[in-house]
């Protein structure tokens, strides 16, 4: 009870722009809606700054590009990449490195999100309800839509757990019933999952900087928060890379897997 309690006061500050489970944010968009005349949602000019960041941020963070003198943002920039391309190869396979675009936009964009709720006068877009449904949706989508786009109509065969021939068949559809609801609900989990470790992170931070303003925000809300923005988006990036693996030809997958092996036993 506890929890959708949460969800809706959190869903109730969404809808009215206190995305963070508080006011941080709310003097820069009061700002930025009085220069440009505009009377845009807290979520969405947080959302946009972060989206510049992500990518104008980057650009010039990672500097210019040298294969013979890398510059400490390329080189960091690198291992991430590195990194999220090992996770995809562990849980999907060498097919999963078409994904890397969305997984790696994913990652940068939620990672960025978190961060941006540890600076004064900010606030962090994924502490709004409607910004980590919005990113469920759009896993939940992507993966829907790649499945059908790689595997045609015999991606539903995936549903129904291959009871498809003889009796069967029956246990088939009640498994394709059940299937249905859960991968319904899995854009929810997915966004709620995200919102609560935010929107609880926040409150711990303020429930701390009301006993010690001065100390205990710097000594152990600071270094937790970005703990939890870390850990929660490794969370999202390898919930959707799950959902994803569901989506690879079984055929395909598995002459990838016997192309790898080769080389490996003739050594």
């Amino acid at each position: 009870m506890n929890l959708w309690l949460a969800v809706a006061e959190g869903a109730s500050e969404g809808a009215h722009g206190g995305g963070d489970g508080g006011g941080h944010g709310s003097l820069l968009v009061e700002t930025i809606n009085s220069v440009t005349g505009l009377h845009l949602p807290e979520q969405v000019v947080l959302v946009v700054i972060s989206l510049l960041v992500c990518t104008l941020g980057l650009y010039l963070f990672r500097g210019t590009l040298s294969v013979d003198k890398p510059s400490n943002g390329q080189q960091l920039l690198e291992v991430v990449v590195t990194g999220v391309r090992g996770m995809l190869d562990d849980i999907v396979g060498p097919y999963g490195q078409r994904y890397l675009p969305l997984i790696g936009a994913f990652a940068v964009f939620i990672f960025v999100s978190n961060i941006m709720g540890l600076i004064p006068g900010l606030g962090a877009p994924t502490g709004n309800i409607n910004v980590t449904l919005a990113l469920g949706i759009v896993s939940f989508g992507y993966y829907v839509f790649k499945g059908f786009q790689q595997q045609g109509i015999r991606y539903l065969k995936h549903f129904t757990g291959g009871l498809t021939s003889g009796p069967l068949l029956i246990v088939g559809v009640i498994v394709f019933f059940f299937e249905m609801i859960s991968n319904f609900v899995r854009p929810f989990t997915l966004g709620i999952r995200l919102f609560l470790n935010i929107f609880a992170d926040h409150q711990i931070g303020g429930a701390f900087e009301q006993i010690m303003p001065w100390i205990l925000p710097i000594v152990l809300p600071l270094p937790l928060a970005t703990f939890v923005a870390i850990v929660q988006t490794m969370v999202f990036i390898m919930l959707s890379m799950i959902y994803l693996a569901e989506t690879v030809p079984h055929e395909e997958h598995d002459h990838d897997e016997h192309h790898h092996a080769e080389p490996a036993a003739a050594h």
